[in-house]
């Protein structure tokens, strides 16, 4: 996982760009709800989600943030509001979902499995491969 793009690396690196990343998910949330968003309200809300990403979802990554409050809306009965329960619900969910699990395993596995093919070709390269067969014993080189 690249760390870079982790909300404490971004709260490090880039504050005021994280604060903006973060009104524009609030305001993501508040339109797919279509509640009407007032500036105040989101940006006091938003000042309570940012502490709340960079204290408790300080390993997640933006675009796992959005998709989080976005599958959360999904799959939550109506009525939703725009609040502190709602969206920590939503992202605990999500980190403890079955999904988030088998995501970081697969990335685990594929590394693995990148491993495994370059060490594979590093044998194989520069073997001599004989050909059996009608009599005939051709030796042929083989190239990875």
């Amino acid at each position: 996982m690249d760390k870079s793009k982790q909300i404490w690396y971004l709260y490090k690196t880039n504050e005021k760009q994280l604060v903006i990343d973060c009104f524009n998910i609030l305001s993501e949330f508040y339109v797919h709800l279509g509640h009407k968003s007032e500036a105040e309200i989101v940006n006091n809300l938003n000042k309570i989600f940012l502490e709340d990403l960079t204290t408790r979802f300080s390993t997640m990554e933006l675009e796992e943030v959005r998709f989080a409050i976005h599958k959360g809306i999904k799959e939550t009965d109506p009525p939703i509001f725009v609040n502190v329960p709602t969206w920590n619900k939503f992202l605990r969910d999500y980190k403890k979902s079955e999904q988030y699990r088998r995501q970081n395993n697969r990335i685990e596995e594929y590394t693995l499995y990148k491993k495994r093919l370059e060490t594979l070709g590093k044998q194989l390269q520069n073997r001599e491969v004989i050909k059996i067969g009608e009599g005939n014993h051709k030796k042929y080189k083989f190239d990875c």
